[in-house]
């Protein structure tokens, strides 16, 4: 579960705690369940500018999240798709 007007994010009724944009990052993938987001599409959404497909900072902040969101469950919500792009899973998808 993730409150936008507190910044909340639970998981299995447990509070997560993530830095601003790991926060912005799962936001945006929630908001867009199982739709294939690109790290450009994350990077403008996040950074507001356009970004170097170079960098590895996208691929950084996703471990993070995994780290916090995934790995402490048998189901993993963040997904990798073709190698770089990512999606969030609904229920129905794991």
């Amino acid at each position: 579960m993730l409150d936008s007007a507190t910044r909340e994010v639970l998981r299995g009724g447990e509070a997560i705690e993530l830095t601003t944009k790991e926060y912005a990052i799962l936001e945006y993938l929630m908001r867009h369940p199982n739709q294939v987001l690109t790290r450009t599409m994350i990077a403008e959404h996040v950074w507001k500018y356009g970004f170097d497909s170079e960098s590895n900072v996208i691929d950084v902040h996703i471990r993070n999240l995994r780290r916090k969101v995934d790995d402490r469950f048998p189901a993993k919500l963040i997904q990798t798709v073709r190698g770089a792009d990512y999606r969030i899973a609904t229920a129905q998808r794991r």
